[in-house]
C-alpha cells in the first residue's frame, strides 16, 4: 500500500526479472517479459479520458500532454537504472511498473489534528 520510495528503482527491476534475487523463499513467478516489452503510448490519450470519465481528476486537456510527462518520467527512471548498472531501454513495459509502484501511497498524508501543536505531533 505503501510501497512508492520504499526500494529503490534498481531493486523493483531486479524483483521483476528474478522475484528470488531479492526475496530468497519468494514464490513470486518471473515478470520478465516486462524487461523486453515495448510499451504502447497510443492508447494513453484514451486511458487518460476514460479514467477522467471514471472520476480521476485529471485536467481538461492533460490527455494531450500526458505522454510527455510519461516520457520524461520514464526518462528518469532509465537514467536511475543506468546508474545502478542495468541498462532498460525508456520504453518498457517494467518502466511503467516502476513508475507505478514508486508512487503507491506517496500522496496519502496524515490528517493533522488542529488542536495538537506541530511540536507534539511530530514523530519521536
Amino acid at each position: 500500500m505503501r510501497e512508492g520510495g520504499r526500494y529503490p528503482d534498481a531493486w523493483h527491476y531486479m524483483h521483476m526479472k528474478d522475484p528470488t534475487s531479492m526475496s530468497p523463499g519468494s514464490i513470486m513467478p518471473s515478470y520478465s517479459w516486462l524487461l523486453t516489452n515495448q510499451l504502447n503510448l497510443l492508447t494513453t490519450p484514451a486511458k487518460i479520458r476514460t479514467l477522467r470519465s471514471l472520476g480521476v481528476p485529471y485536467p481538461a486537456g492533460y490527455e494531450l500532454t500526458a505522454s510527455q510527462d510519461l516520457t520524461a518520467q520514464a526518462d528518469q527512471i532509465s537514467n536511475n537504472l543506468r546508474n545502478g548498472n542495468i541498462d532498460c531501454q525508456s520504453d518498457r513495459e517494467i518502466i511503467a511498473l516502476i513508475a507505478y509502484l514508486q508512487r503507491l501511497g506517496t500522496d496519502i498524508k496524515p490528517k493533522a489534528n488542529p488542536s495538537t501543536p506541530i511540536s507534539e505531533g511530530a514523530p519521536k
